[in-house]
């Protein structure tokens, strides 16, 4: 009786160690953020006048970046800004949300369609811009 119960103690003692992996323990799959990878400018609308140009009409390019919870800005090339960020999507769905930039603890609201990023002027968290610009992004 006492090595059926060694055996039987060894057995689930095996079974525990080999059932161990990286998973979240509520068997949760996180999906891969939808603003991951590199964005290049592709145009910009103004608030106001609905004015729209292209990046050699506003005298720069400009490529952004989301990747692993880092954000990183470049102009002509050359790195302007850097930030740890997250995101939310506060009314639901996949396509519109927040950013929340930590380094200068600002937000921008952001919408997916159709393989673009649609960014708005940044603000401080909790603050809306009514007539902000609306930069547009592409891969």
């Amino acid at each position: 009786m006492n090595r059926l119960r060694i055996a039987f103690s060894s057995l689930v003692l095996i079974a525990l160690i080999f059932s161990c992996s990286e998973q979240p323990v509520c068997g949760c799959v996180f999906p891969e953020s939808p603003l991951k990878g590199d964005w290049n400018l592709t145009k910009i609308t103004y608030g106001l006048t609905q004015k729209t140009v292209t990046p050699a009409e506003a005298g720069y390019t400009e490529t952004i970046s989301f990747v692993n919870g880092s954000f990183k800005q470049s102009r002509n090339g050359i790195p302007v800004q850097t930030s740890a960020y997250t995101y939310a999507f506060p009314n639901g769905g996949i396509s519109d949300g927040l950013i929340y930039y930590q380094t200068d603890t600002t937000q921008q609201s952001f919408r997916l369609s159709e393989n673009k990023l649609f960014l708005s002027e940044r603000s401080p968290r909790g603050v809306a811009i009514a007539d902000g610009a609306t930069y547009e992004y592409s891969r």
